[in-house]
């Protein structure tokens, strides 16, 4: 996909978030529907992943965040 430094990065970082979010790495690939050796290099910044990968990554994290939102609310 893309092989820009900061795209690549900024991917790594939210990666890094859902590989939390998930458990570990390999219930994130599992999750993403992607090769563990593949969500390495992207986790680690090497190259960003396909668009489609990083949309459900990032669809993840809104879902947790408004998850979270929602829990934190006072009725």
């Amino acid at each position: 996909m893309e092989h820009k430094p900061r795209w690549a990065e900024m991917c790594a970082r939210i990666l890094q978030q859902c590989e939390v979010l998930r458990g570990g790495r390999s219930q994130l690939a599992s999750f993403l529907g992607v090769q563990p050796d593949a969500l390495a290099d992207w986790v680690e910044g090497k190259s960003g992943p396909p668009r489609a990968v990083f949309g459900k990554a990032m669809e993840d994290i809104l879902v947790n965040h408004d998850r979270r939102a929602g829990a934190n609310q006072t009725p």
